[in-house]
């Protein structure tokens, strides 16, 4: 288990850019760490996306891809339904930025592929695209806009299974409004050769089910493809494929209502397999309130799900449900006994232990007055049975404005934690009279090294 006083940082202040804030998207190719970083707005030259190397032996970050710029149009000025004030508010003479994020990274060898390659998907007005590199420093765009409907914004998960690549839209861009979170066509697309552009239709659009208004994440559980929807009317659902014969593919569900809990489990936000079983993260977008859908608040929980269907509640709220009472193994409310952690955005399994990574909203009580001092920062937990958990940090490594840990990925030299930073908040904690400095800092990357036994955590000044 990480030590989290060994736990060193990489990159940080946005490697080379404080404008980029999230670490959106990251994967190791050819033994080097490639991250796609995205921008909240993308309104100039220098909120184009970009896709950083890093080089473990020499420590150095090089930049390997930035997008392109286009002129501005009606899309480019499309008012976000999550945020308040829409959308671009200033446009450079130059023009925007083609891409304004990365979102999903992935290492896939197709059909055509000579070797297994990089592939990525971006986030875009104009409809999310997916990059293909052969040598991770050229970037080719190898797909329509949005793959089928250019209104389509990006493309969540890219996921290879039985020698396809699977991925599922996220967002949509319609009539002047973007929608960050919901989509216009919640299906399962997959490719058995993505160089190429074709991809198929995998599954039905919300596997039949129109409440199913996106399909959130994809794991790989033994013979099976993992589907979590997102169903703010009944609460998510769990879908699988063997992915067997030719798409679109057969699906079950073998979970579904939320586990339970109903719209307050509206979404599936991160899911990975560990000692036989899928652990399925909840959440809610925003302060843990979703208010288009009137759900909430509420806090993240984490369930276990079994082959054979069985389901076990790990952290959240006790409950009857379908299959009986369920009570937290962790013996955790939800949000890990934090009702501020209102997602649990990434999960990832290095060195025989699961670690949990949420999204944390607390900072946002002290700029609306409701606490007296900036506090907060996003909760890294681990387990090595997946029922007793001890924190890696519960303050984000001690800086409030890192809401949320948006890469969490094993490699041979640590586990790589990417963040989500909100340091556009500084300067107005700043105005309010909190001691901080106000400079935004952009995303950081850190990698933690040094696993120490289970049930002998040195925590540091962390803990």
């Amino acid at each position: 288990m990480l030590d989290p006083s060994t736990i060193r940082t990489i990159g940080e202040q946005g490697i080379g850019n404080t404008r980029s804030r999230v670490a959106h998207a990251c994967a190791v190719f050819e033994g080097r760490l490639y991250l796609g970083v995205t921008h909240p707005n993308g309104e100039g030259p220098e909120d184009a996306a970009r896709i950083l190397r890093y080089d473990f032996a020499t420590e150095h970050w090089d930049v390997v891809h930035t997008s392109p710029l286009r002129p501005a149009d009606d899309r480019a000025f499309a008012a976000d339904i999550l945020r308040a004030g829409g959308g671009r508010r200033i446009v450079s003479d130059q023009g925007v930025p083609r891409e304004r994020g990365f979102r999903g990274m992935c290492v896939f060898q197709g059909a055509s592929d000579l070797t297994p390659v990089l592939y990525c998907s971006t986030i875009s007005n104009w409809g999310g695209l997916i990059l293909r590199s052969d040598d991770g420093d050229r970037f080719e765009v190898v797909s329509e806009p949005g793959l089928v409907d250019d209104r389509l914004l990006s493309f969540r998960a890219l996921v290879p299974f039985k020698g396809y690549l699977f991925t599922t839209p996220i967002g949509s861009i319609d009539e002047g409004k973007l929608d960050r979170n919901g989509t216009s066509d919640p299906t399962v697309f997959v490719s058995a050769d993505p160089a190429t552009g074709q991809w198929d239709r995998a599954s039905l659009p919300g596997f039949g089910d129109p409440r199913n208004g996106v399909v959130f994440n994809m794991a790989v559980l033994g013979d099976h493809l993992y589907a979590g929807t997102g169903n703010p009317t009944r609460g998510f659902e769990i879908w699988r494929t063997a992915a067997e014969g030719s798409p679109p593919f057969t699906w079950e569900r073998v979970l579904d209502r939320g586990a339970g809990r109903f719209s307050l489990n509206a979404s599936v936000a991160s899911m990975v397999a560990f000692n036989g079983a899928l652990y399925i993260g909840t959440g809610l977008p925003g302060l843990g309130r979703d208010r288009a859908n009137d759900i909430g608040p509420a806090a993240a929980e984490l369930i276990r799900l079994w082959p054979d269907g069985r389901f076990e509640l790990v952290m959240g709220e006790p409950r009857f449900s379908a299959a009986g009472l369920q009570v937290p193994l962790s013996a955790m409310l939800p949000g890990f006994d934090d009702p501020r952690n209102s997602v649990i955005w990434r999960q990832a399994v290095w060195n025989g232990t699961l670690y949990v990574a949420t999204h944390h909203w607390g900072i946002y009580q002290f700029l609306t007055g409701a606490a007296a001092r900036p506090e907060g920062g996003f909760h890294l937990w681990a387990t090595t049975d997946g029922e007793n958990f001890l924190p890696i940090t519960t303050d984000g490594f001690g800086d409030p404005f890192a809401v949320g840990v948006r890469t969490l990925v094993p490699t041979a030299h640590g586990l790589v934690i990417g963040t989500d930073d909100h340091g556009t908040l500084r300067a107005r904690a700043a105005r309010m009279g909190a001691s901080v400095d106000e400079a935004e800092r952009g995303l950081t990357v850190s990698i933690g090294e040094d696993p120490a036994p289970f049930g002998e955590p040195a925590l540091g000044p962390y803990g």
